[in-house]
C-alpha cells in the first residue's frame, strides 16, 4: 500500500497486488493481500482480486475514519511470458500468465 498526502492535506491510497499463473487458470505466486501477513507473498493462493484489493483499502479507510473520493482502478493481464529485463516475449500464450490488480483513491 502507497500512502502519499496532496496539498490539500488529504491522503491518496493506492493498493495493489500482482501475481503468475499457470494457464492463466492456476494461480502459482503471488503477493500476498491478507491485512495481518507473515510474509509479502504466497504460493497458490489467488489474492490477486478486487474484492481482496477492496478490503485492505476500506480497512485502512475505517481505520483513519475518513471518507473515500476518486476511486479508480487499474487491471492488467499478461498473457505471453517476458524474460525479466528483456522486452522479448516467450511465444507461449496461457503457459504462465502476469495478473496486476491496483485500487486508489483520496481519503477526505
Amino acid at each position: 500500500m502507497d500512502i502519499s498526502v496532496t496539498p490539500d492535506g488529504d491522503d491518496h491510497i493506492v493498493v495493489g497486488n500482482y501475481g503468475w499463473y499457470l494457464f492463466d487458470t492456476l494461480p502459482i505466486a503471488c503477493g500476498n493481500a491478507a491485512h495481518d501477513r507473515y510474509t509479502p507473498w504466497v504460493l497458490f493462493r489467488n489474492d490477486v482480486t478486487m474484492d481482496k484489493i477492496q478490503s485492505r483499502f476500506m480497512k485502512y479507510r475505517a481505520e483513519r475514519g475518513k471518507d473515500s473520493i476518486n476511486l479508480n482502478y487499474f487491471n492488467k493481464k499478461n498473457v505471453l511470458f517476458e524474460i525479466p529485463g528483456s522486452q522479448i516475449p516467450v511465444p507461449i500464450p496461457y503457459l504462465l500468465t502476469y495478473r496486476e490488480i491496483q485500487l486508489s483513491g483520496v481519503l477526505r
